[in-house]
C-alpha cells in the first residue's frame, strides 16, 4: 500500500513537473523622437503592437499617452546610465499572461494623429514571467519630423524658374 502511494505521488509530481501557470507580466513602453523629446498625446500618441517573435500572435496593443516629459531632464543634463528620464511622459502600459520566457517584438508607430508622417520602430526583448519591465520602461525611439506646409499653396513656374517663399511648421516626431 505505501508503494502504490509512494508510486501515485511520484507520478502526480512528474507529470505536473511540465505544467507551469501563466503568470501576469507588467510591461510599460515610451516612444521617445530622436534627439528629442516624448511622443506624447498632442501628437496622438503612438501606437504600440506587442507580438510573439515566434508566432506573430499579437499579445497587447494601444497607444501611449501622456505628456513629452520635462524638457530640462531629457534635452539639457547630461546623460547617466540609469539616470531616469521619463518623468511625465507618455507611456503604454499593459499585462500580459505568460508562463515561460518569451521573445517579443515591440512595434512602435507614430505620431498616430497625422498618418502622413507616421514613422515605425521596433525592437525585440524577453519577458521573463513575473519579471515586470516598468518605470523607465522600454524606450524606442523614433526618427522623423513632422512637417506641415502653410505656403505657397501653389507655385507657377515660368522658363522652369521659380522664386518661392516658404512657410512651415516642423516638429520632430
Amino acid at each position: 500500500m505505501r508503494r502504490l502511494l509512494f508510486f501515485g505521488i511520484l507520478l502526480a509530481g512528474v507529470l505536473s513537473f511540465g505544467i507551469s501557470e501563466a503568470v501576469q507580466t507588467k510591461l510599460v513602453v515610451r516612444a521617445k523622437s530622436k534627439d528629442a523629446k516624448f511622443v506624447g498625446s498632442k501628437m496622438g500618441g503612438a501606437v504600440v503592437v506587442v507580438r510573439d517573435s515566434e508566432t506573430g500572435k499579437v499579445l497587447a496593443e494601444g497607444l501611449t499617452s501622456g505628456g513629452t516629459g520635462d524638457t530640462e531632464t531629457i534635452m539639457n543634463q547630461p546623460k547617466t546610465r540609469f539616470g531616469k528620464i521619463t518623468d511625465g511622459s507618455a507611456m503604454f502600459e499593459t499585462s500580459i499572461d505568460i508562463a515561460e520566457p518569451r521573445l517579443v517584438t515591440i512595434d512602435v508607430e507614430a505620431p498616430y494623429s497625422d498618418k502622413t508622417h507616421m514613422v515605425k520602430s521596433s525592437t525585440q526583448i524577453w519577458l521573463i514571467p513575473g519579471r515586470d519591465i516598468v518605470g523607465e520602461g522600454v524606450i524606442i525611439e523614433v526618427p522623423g519630423f513632422a512637417v506641415d506646409a502653410r505656403a505657397p499653396e501653389a507655385v507657377k513656374m515660368s522658363d522652369n524658374k521659380a522664386a518661392i517663399p516658404l512657410n512651415a511648421h516642423i516638429v520632430m516626431i
